[in-house]
């Protein structure tokens, strides 16, 4: 009898289940090398970002952005490259060109982002103070691109002009007041102030010259003779860039 109930507590063979079958033993996921699981395996110790990694600085609109914030009458080209016999490699470019209702803003923009800038408009040179170098008035070196621009206007050579030069506001402008007043037709401002100054400048020019008010279409024939002569021709700009430079 006592033998007959020991026999009940013998160990038998475990019958494994199919879901037993399908789920690894614990020795199995352990890693092969370290005989910790895989997922707990510690990686390589990435590096903690620093303060101006994760705070980034906001980017500037371009000029080009800036412009679209001009009312739908007004048309812009950017980039223009313009046949100029003039100059020295026979091209002139042109940042930006706005053809407005009233007048045809030729615009010039410099990226200075330090310094105060001092000069005057009948002056040569003017002085930055982050360099020793003196800068060339950009007023005058502007206006063989303005003249250019006038060069392709064909029935529309007696629309108003005004050449614009812009910096950005890192840097200081303390130059010649005249200026930096809309009621001159060369001036120099801030990036930030173009808009608001072409849009200034064409209330100028409509409660001065009521009459010189320019027709859509007058507008859009502009826009499309100043498009027609911008050369897209790249080894014309190559070279173009190169002979700008002083490269030969």
């Amino acid at each position: 009898m006592f033998k007959k109930i020991l026999s009940l507590f013998k160990t038998r063979p475990e019958i494994a289940s199919p879901l037993t079958d399908a789920v690894p033993s614990p020795a199995s996921a352990l890693s092969p090398a370290t005989g910790i699981p895989p997922r707990l395996t510690r990686g390589r110790r990435k590096k903690k970002k620093s303060d101006s990694e994760w705070i980034s600085a906001p980017q500037e609109p371009s000029t080009a952005e800036l412009l679209l914030g001009l009312p739908r009458e007004y048309k812009v080209l950017n980039d223009l490259l313009v046949s100029n016999p003039k100059s020295r490699s026979g091209y002139s470019q042109v940042d930006h060109v706005v053809v407005g209702p009233r007048a045809i803003f030729v615009i010039e923009t410099r990226n200075l982002t330090t310094g105060e800038i001092r000069g005057g408009r009948r002056e040569a040179n003017w002085t930055v103070s982050s360099s020793r170098v003196k800068m060339y008035n950009p007023l005058m070196q502007h206006r063989a691109h303005v003249e250019a621009v006038q060069a392709h206007l064909g029935d529309y050579k007696r629309v108003r002009v005004v050449s614009m030069v812009t910096f950005t506001n890192r840097c200081r402008i303390s130059i010649d007041p005249a200026i930096r007043y809309v009621n001159s037709d060369e001036m120099v401002i801030y990036d930030h102030e173009l808009v608001e100054t072409i849009q200034r400048k064409t209330e100028r020019l409509e409660s001065e010259l009521p009459e010189t008010l320019y027709k859509e279409q007058d507008i859009q024939a502009i826009r499309d003779m100043l498009h027609a002569a911008n050369s897209t021709d790249q080894q014309i700009r190559a070279e173009h860039m190169a002979k700008a430079k002083g490269i030969k």
